[in-house]
């Protein structure tokens, strides 16, 4: 341990930070002299990037400048204050008993003006006693759960970086792929995705032995960060790399969003629910809304466009049918006018008729698709049938030659040069500049007015996660303004709908609990990209359950995920899924995301050759309160086959099991069903019957010739599935 670092304390933790680089080297609970932090080289804890270029950490040394340590009656204030060439950062500590609020301020010390583009907040080297008795945890991302800390320890990251080696890319290091230890970023890409609009961001390092967890996040409604984590050696690097910007006059300051870094004692899941006490202590709850409306938690979407079945009127005949296979909430893809390559009704060809995406007119109809009249008929429609009807609301930009590219070009986001750039990958539009306020009366102004003229059920907000700095001189605030800046418009339309139509709702979907606050449920792609990889067994059906069980403990309280098997975007994330549509395996990974409590949704078409299953379905999750709204419990079933998903749904009186095999043969399997999960609801005798009976079938089950068991039998209860075929057992007493 050295003895040469700067030391400061609350009575809980106490705080060690290096003369040398100013980073936080030291984090230990008082009286210990063991670290959670500090298992690697005196490697910096700030980093910063200056225009385009390289982070500043990779060329030039950070300088030791000042701290300052003072005890108050909020807890223990630290701040140390380093020089990064041109820049000062001030590093910011408010210590509460175990938890540490971290925030950085940049100020340019230069003579010339300089472009801040980036910092990054880092923790070198975390790890809680021995490496191998860690585990590494990020709930609700790509990583795998119960990852041997060892296995992140040991990777050499490529580029190495005297900063920061990023852990981003595929077949680093010599003893893992980053696929082996994420095995969703086959299909998302990263390992971790930008918080608090895309994940929670929480890192995590749980010595499972001892029961002490290090748990690291961020959280701003200004910026997002990116989440990374990387191999130091004898521990691992927990790195937020924010997306604070801006144009830095000398003397000229910025203050990025909040590092929480904690200690924490007791169980995995103790320690997630502390983190989870931090969604009310920053303004995530309560929601601006109040409660859900209540038709949300027992949606059953379908995902569309007009355009396949001849525009709007074409639609409209499908509506009964959709109706009758247990379909409650039409999403439409976006209707306004784009940019239409083939001058005929959008037909799914996103090279050929273009994307819907890029919208030429916010306030009108795509001609092609019929008039405001069908529309309506269409929403008229619908209701009658008992549908909801959800509208997609495009915030992120415009196509290129839409009327406000000319009419409001302050509207949109600049390069250095002054040129109108596009974000989220989308070459076909110009991107909003969220942070404006005559932008945000405009999308405000229309949007209500639609609510109000055709009666809709609210919007799917697409893609609202954190974009690109608007680096246009001219506008009043700092460049990353714009990065979350749709927050404000969510929140006033939010308000706005519910003012109009209290039953109408949002679906966002970006998937972070920042816009819990703002939105009725928000959709998911992980669920769906982690089946896929269980399905290749590069996942188990044991880690598919933690990672769910992780999933919600660290989802905000109440919160509703949507998810699916396909939706209009898999072709970029997961190609084969249009390939395995109408299988055994897709029907088994849909059924899988209902019995972990998913509201499904539905893309177009993929129903076609098996609305009996699909309609079976969603009248068992309909008639079922457990699944519809019940508790969860993931592993608590024990098999002695690997490849078998079991899921417990539990509400009130009533207990569901959902049970799946994912071997590829028919075989009996031994189930160890624990007496718990009706002692503690029904508190039945030992020697009760209970018979399984299946809700997709509307049948009990019969294994050969026994068709009820006693709280005994069930503790070795013996079935034989057939595979990939999904059971809803409902457990019910005789």
């Amino acid at each position: 341990m050295r003895e040469d670092l700067l030391w400061a304390g609350n009575g809980t933790l106490e705080l060690g930070f290096s003369p040398v680089t100013g980073a936080l080297h030291r984090l230990r609970w008082a009286g210990s002299r063991e670290s959670a932090l500090g298992h690697c080289s005196d490697v910096p804890g700030l980093d910063a990037r200056l225009g385009q270029g390289a982070w500043l950490g990779e060329h030039e040394p950070v300088e030791f400048v000042a701290h300052s340590f003072e005890a108050a009656e909020e807890g223990l204030h630290a701040t140390i204050t380093v020089r990064l060439g041109p820049l000062y950062l001030y590093d910011h500590y408010l210590a509460r008993a175990g938890l540490i609020e971290r925030q950085v301020t940049v100020e340019n010390v230069g003579a010339a003006e300089t472009q801040l583009n980036g910092v990054r907040l880092s923790l070198p080297g975390a790890r809680i006693g021995p490496l191998d008795a860690c585990h590494f945890e990020a709930p609700a991302t790509s990583f795998r759960p119960r990852l041997p800390l060892a296995m992140l320890a040991h990777l050499s990251p490529s580029p190495p970086s005297p900063s920061l080696p990023k852990l981003w890319e595929r077949g680093v290091g010599d003893e893992g792929r980053l696929d082996d230890i994420a095995p969703a970023v086959r299909s998302r890409g990263l390992p971790m995705e930008d918080a608090p609009d895309i994940s929670p961001g929480l890192m995590a390092v749980h010595n499972t032995g001892r029961n002490e967890t290090l748990l690291c996040w961020y959280y701003s409604n200004v910026q997002a960060a990116a989440p990374m984590a990387c191999g130091a050696g004898g521990g691992v690097t927990l790195t937020h790399e924010v997306g604070l910007a801006g144009w830095l006059a000398s003397g000229a300051r910025l203050t990025a969003g909040t590092q929480f870094i904690q200690l924490h004692r007791g169980p995995w899941a103790s320690a997630l629910a502390a983190f989870r006490e931090g969604y009310t202590r920053n303004g995530l709850l309560p929601s601006v809304y109040g409660e859900p409306p209540a038709w949300v938690p027992s949606a059953a979407i379908y995902e569309v466009h007009p355009g396949p079945f001849g525009g709007f009127r074409g639609l409209m005949s499908e509506i009964p049918r959709l109706a009758e296979l247990g379909i409650t909430t039409l999403y439409l893809l976006p209707v306004q006018p784009y940019d239409n390559r083939c001058g005929r009704a959008w037909d799914g060809n996103w090279s050929g008729c273009g994307s819907p995406y890029a919208i030429k007119d916010f306030e009108a109809f795509e001609p092609t698709l019929g008039s405001a009249e069908d529309f309506r008929a269409l929403v008229n429609e619908a209701h009658r049938h008992g549908l909801r009807v959800l509208a997609d609301l495009v915030v992120q930009g415009s196509a290129c030659d839409a009327r406000l590219v000319s009419e409001h070009p302050e509207w949109y986001c600049r390069d250095e040069a002054g040129r109108l750039v596009s974000s989220h990958g989308w070459s076909d539009t110009y991107s909003f500049d969220w942070a404006n306020p005559h932008y945000q009366e405009y999308m405000l102004g229309w949007s209500l007015r639609w609510v109000r003229e055709f009666d809709l059920d609210g919007y799917r907000v697409d893609a609202p996660f954190g974009k690109e700095p608007n680096w246009d001189r001219r506008i009043p605030y700092h460049a990353s303004a714009t990065n979350l800046g749709v927050v404000t418009l969510l929140e006033r339309l939010q308000r706005g709908i519910k003012t109009i139509k209290p039953d109408a709702a949002l679906l966002c979907e970006a998937f972070g609990p920042l816009f819990v606050r703002t939105h009725d449920f928000a959709y998911d792609y992980l669920p769906c990209a982690q089946l896929y990889e269980l399905l290749d067994q590069h996942l188990t059906p044991w880690e598919l359950g933690e990672w769910l069980r992780d999933y919600w403990a660290a989802m905000p309280e109440g919160a509703i995920r949507v998810s699916f098997i396909e939706t209009h975007d898999t072709r970029g994330f997961h190609p084969p899924a249009v390939a395995w549509r109408g299988s055994q395996a897709g029907r088994a990974m849909l059924a899988a995301l209902i019995m972990a409590g998913f509201v499904p949704m539905i893309w177009a078409g993929q129903e076609r050759g098996q609305e009996d299953f699909y309609r079976r379905l969603l009248a068992a999750r309909q008639a079922s309160p457990a699944l519809l709204r019940g508790e969860r419990l993931f592993n608590v079933v024990n098999c002695d086959g690997e490849w078998v998903l079991s899921i417990v749904r539990r509400h009130e009186e009533e207990i569901v099991w959902g049970l799946v095999s994912f071997w590829p043969e028919k075989r009996t399997f031994t189930f160890a069903l624990p007496r718990t999960l009706l002692g503690e609801r029904l508190h039945p005798p030992v020697g009760t019957a209970i018979c399984l009976h299946d809700l997709m079938t509307g049948r009990d089950w019969n294994e050969a010739g026994t068709a009820w068991w006693t709280l005994t039998d069930l503790e070795r209860l013996q079935i034989t599935p057939e595979p990939f075929q999904p059971y809803l057992f409902r457990l019910v007493r005789l």
